[in-house]
Order: structure tokens, then sequence, then C-alpha cells
């Protein structure tokens, strides 16, 4: 067969909408994959497929399954809805449309031998598996190649770490980005994977293949001739629905990505606190932070991310209780699996957003380097204590963290604190030129492999 072509969709939204993604984030590239046209198209794509393979076994003539294809494509979702008013039953409806454009010798074999879930499950998975490897891991990867080139530029830009909101001992920006071109890689990564699971079916009204039993020698090849025509396999199990797991399992990786774009956002949203300063959203021409606060500069993007991932998070459950189906199925997911492309479409807004917003991210290295020496080199406590227990010192943290303290209350270096301190005179009188720098000045000269780790993950995934 050839590929689905998607239906035209154009930016006109209707304030009326309810959905603020139909709204207030409404995205023509999104709901090219993802709205109500398209639902109605993948459900009339498989249609077509499963046409073609009727007239594959001999059920029909190939002519008559060119002509159901054609049909398909005229199927709008403006009909589809129109007919629905009068069958109370949306594929049915779709089934409907696609015969009014057929001669009464193809009518007859349109939907022939299916049960709407032949159709449902094998187009959502199809819907899926496509708007995954057409929109959101394009995106995802959009991101992380941004991510690429900042990891690149500041590897070895030297920012102080912070664990549990304090500082700690010394990285670099890059090896802070670094961090989520790898998370955000291995999400990719599994994304592809899982959405190559989602599998179709056509068993029929309960998995047992009893319809397609009266017409075809071999029901079991015949399902696998319809799906893959449109590039899919068969669920090793049906019943009137493919379980749930498959398409659980990639919409819980989506909700991964959702929460790793948070983190990040959630990062560089503290980064940019007034006391920190180190980064910033790029302020526009006219734009505002604030209605009555004229100096604001609010990391809105940052936030929106933060906050779309938690409507991410809340649609995880939904599906997730849809996993349960009693016996051959009920309908008790009838109306919430309906929401799934709300996940979908929540990560690809996040993604394009926050692939924006780091694209455009303003880095204060001079800031960086300020808040470094905040602490007077208190960060060198680690080295000093770990030079300590080299040369003997028995109680060397509980020492380094006494000079430590004390020489932040006197509002001394460490180093000053350390070199003066008779009690660890014999000690530090043993300590090399070179281990002495380290303490002297950790910021420069205490980073470890933070840059070399950096460029490590660059190189590693421009590679793939």
């Amino acid at each position: 067969m050839n590929p689905i072509k998607l239906p035209m969709v154009d930016a006109n939204v209707d304030y009326s909408s309810i959905d603020p993604l139909d709204g207030r984030y409404y995205d023509t590239e999104i709901a090219t994959y993802l709205s109500e046209r398209s639902r109605i198209a993948f459900q009339a794509y498989i249609e077509g497929a499963l046409a073609q393979t009727l007239a594959d076994f001999g059920v029909c003539s190939h002519e008559i399954a060119d002509a159901i294809c054609e049909a398909a494509t005229h199927v709008t979702a403006e009909a589809a809805a129109e007919e629905e008013k009068t069958t109370k039953h949306d594929v049915k409806a779709v089934v409907n449309v696609i015969k009014a454009h057929l001669n009464d010798d193809a009518k007859p074999f349109v939907h022939f031998g299916a049960t709407s879930y032949d159709i449902v499950s094998t187009a959502m998975a199809l819907q899926l598996r496509t708007t995954a490897h057409e929109l959101v891991i394009p995106r995802l990867k959009a991101l992380q190649s941004t991510l690429l080139e900042l990891t690149d530029r500041y590897a070895e830009t030297v920012q102080v770490g912070r664990t549990h909101g304090q500082h700690a001992v010394p990285i670099t920006f890059g090896f802070l980005t670094a961090e989520y071109v790898q998370r955000i890689g291995e999400s990719i990564k599994s994304l592809e994977v899982l959405s190559g699971k989602l599998k179709g079916k056509f068993s029929g009204a309960t998995g047992s293949y009893n319809a397609l039993s009266i017409f075809v020698d071999d029901p079991l090849e015949f399902e696998k001739q319809v799906l893959s025509k449109v590039g899919l396999e068969p669920a090793a199990y049906s019943k009137q629905i493919v379980p749930a797991e498959n398409i659980v399992r990639f919409l819980d990786e989506l909700a991964t990505s959702a929460n790793i774009m948070a983190n990040l956002s959630h990062d560089m949203r503290n980064l940019q606190r007034s006391e920190i300063a180190e980064v910033r959203e790029k302020f526009e021409e006219g734009q505002t932070g604030s209605s009555t606060m004229a100096h604001k500069r609010n990391p809105w993007n940052f936030e929106n991310v933060i906050s779309m991932s938690k409507q991410v998070n809340a649609q995880l459950l939904n599906a997730q209780l849809n996993i349960v189906s009693e016996h051959q199925r009920d309908l008790t997911d009838s109306a919430s699996a309906r929401f799934y492309g709300v996940m979908v479409a929540l990560v690809a807004s996040m993604a394009k957003r926050l692939n924006e917003v780091m694209g455009k991210l303003e880095v204060d290295a001079e800031q960086m380097e300020k808040n470094l020496y905040l602490t007077g080199g208190a960060i060198a406590a680690e080295p000093l204590y770990l030079l300590l227990e080299k040369y003997g010192h028995t109680t060397a943290h509980e020492t380094s963290k006494k000079i430590a303290h004390e020489a932040q209350e006197a509002g001394r270096s460490l180093y000053e604190g350390a070199s003066t301190d008779e009690s660890i005179a014999d000690y530090f009188g043993k300590f090399t030129d070179s281990e002495k720098k380290i303490l002297e000045n950790p910021e420069k000269n205490y980073t470890g492999l933070a840059a070399v780790k950096a460029r490590q993950i660059h190189d590693f995934w421009v590679n793939q």
C-alpha cells in the first residue's frame, strides 16, 4: 500500500475549545498526527488495508479493493460526524462514509469480516507509532542536538556544583548539559524500541478468529498480511482488543522523557534565580515578565515545560487503569483511551518549547565564576580531608569540617584556615605544591573529569 496521506489542518482554532491543546497550545504539526481528523484517517486507512488483503485471498477483486482504498482517502471528519448522528457508532460511521463513495458491487466488502476494534486497535497502534517516529522523536532529537552544542561550547566553563541546593565541588556547565544529552538520548532509544512493539490485530469479536474462519483457510496468515500492509505485526494474543500493556509501556517512556525535560527545566529555572543569575531565558522585544513588576524576567518557558509534565503524568495513570478490561473486553476504556493522544501531544509540545528556549539560552560565565568564589574555597573541604587521610590523619573528615566552618565564620579562605591551623601543621607540611594549589584555588584546580566526561558524552551522541 501507499503511505498514509494525512489530512490538512489549519491554524484557525475555535476559541470555544475546552482542552488547552486545542486552544492556547495548539500546534498544526501536532494536529496533523493527533487530531480527530487524523484518527479517522488512520481508521479509514486500515479499512483500505483490509480490502487489499481480501483481494489477495480471493474474497473480492483487486478492482474492488482499489476502489475501497480510494474511497477511504475521501473520508472526512465532518462526514463521519454527520453519519455518527444516525449510527451512534463511530467506526460504523466511517464505514458508511466509505460506502457512500462506492458502487453496489464494492459496498459489501467494506469492513468485511472485521469487528470495530480490529480497526480501532490497529489504527491506534499505527497512529502512535507514526507520531512517535515522525513527530515526537525528531523533536526530542532536535532538543538533544541543541544540548550537544551547549555541551561542546561550555565543556570547560567552570561552575560550582550543587547538591541539596548547597555549593558542592566544581563541575562545568557543559558537564551539566551533558547529563541531559545522555538521559534524553537513552529515552529516545527506548521510545524507538517501544513504539516498534506496538501491535495490531485482526482476530474478530473475541480474538478467536471466528468470522475469518468462514471465508479464509488461514486466518492467522490473513491477519499477518493485513497488518504487514501498514507496517505492523499482530499481537501474540488479542481478544476483542489488543491488551493495553504495550501502549502503556510506550506511554510510560513518554512520561519518562517528559520528566527528564522537567528536570532540565527545574535546573535552568533555579540557575535563573536573581541571587544565582547564571543563565537567562532570552527576553524578546516587547515581552513582559509581570503585569505590575516591570523589572521581572521570568523563566516562564521552563515553568511551562514543568507544568505540562504534570499533565503527562496524570494521563499516565489513566493509561495504567486501562490495562484492566474484563473477559474478552468491556467499554470502560472506550472514552479514557481517547486521551492517549494528549500525552503524545504534550511531550511533542514540551520538546519543541524546551529546544527553542535552550537554543537561545544566555549563559553568564562571569557570574558562574563569581558564584564559585562565594564560599571562600570551602568547596575544597573534600580534597583537604582526603589529603589529610593520605598522610595518616585519623580524624581527617571531622578536622576538615571544623577548619572549613571556622574559616567561613571568620571570613577567611579555607586555604588560609588550613595553612595556619596548628593541629594539622605536620600533615600540611607534607602536601606537595600541586596538592596545595588544589586547596588554594579549587575553583580552577579541582574540577575532576567534568570537561572530559562532557566531551566523551558529546562525542558519543554526535556519532549516533
